[in-house]
């Protein structure tokens, strides 16, 4: 890989990266050291010759190995909430505009942070970072249909905790 062909897949996909280390983590300025430090991972990776045939993948592999890493070490749970990621300025993709959208769209990811894992997981990887199933088992080193299960649970006990709360 040229460096500019990781400079390509920098833009392409530094900021989806960033948003799923923020959102996972809870914390702004630890997504941003993530997302970088995923970046150095790839970028070493290649220098050394690995030869990466899905780029997008291989980063979000790299990043979650890095959040299960930073979860080993700091044994703890994010306790940011999505009010403070937003406040600090980040953002999660959305199609919908408007105060009411906007409000909506922060509760749900903000009830995402309490479902338990492995669901919250496949469900920000699949909803919120766009990845598909096969992507997601590649990534997790399981079947398509484990990460299929695992998301439509999440999303039955995202929906339980909306109703709940709702």
């Amino acid at each position: 890989m040229t460096q500019q062909e990781f400079l390509e897949a920098y833009d392409l996909y530094g900021d989806a990266i960033f948003r799923h280390c923020a959102l996972r983590l809870g914390d702004r300025e630890e997504g941003k050291d993530l997302m970088q430090e995923t970046f150095i991972h790839a970028w070493e990776a290649t220098v050394g010759g690995l030869v990466i045939r899905n780029m997008r993948a291989y980063l979000y592999r790299i990043a979650n190995n890095l959040i299960i890493d930073m979860a080993r070490r700091t044994k703890r749970r994010p306790t940011s909430s999505l009010d403070e990621l937003m406040e600090a300025g980040f953002n999660p993709p959305s199609h919908e505009k408007g105060p009411a959208a906007a409000f909506e769209q922060s509760f749900v990811l903000e009830t995402l942070q309490s479902l338990e894992e492995p669901y919250r997981t496949a469900v920000i990887l699949h909803f919120v970072d766009g990845l598909p199933p096969r992507e997601i088992a590649q990534l997790l080193g399981v079947t398509s249909n484990v990460i299929s299960v695992r998301v439509n649970r999440g999303i039955q006990k995202l929906q339980s905790l909306l109703h709940s709360h709702g």
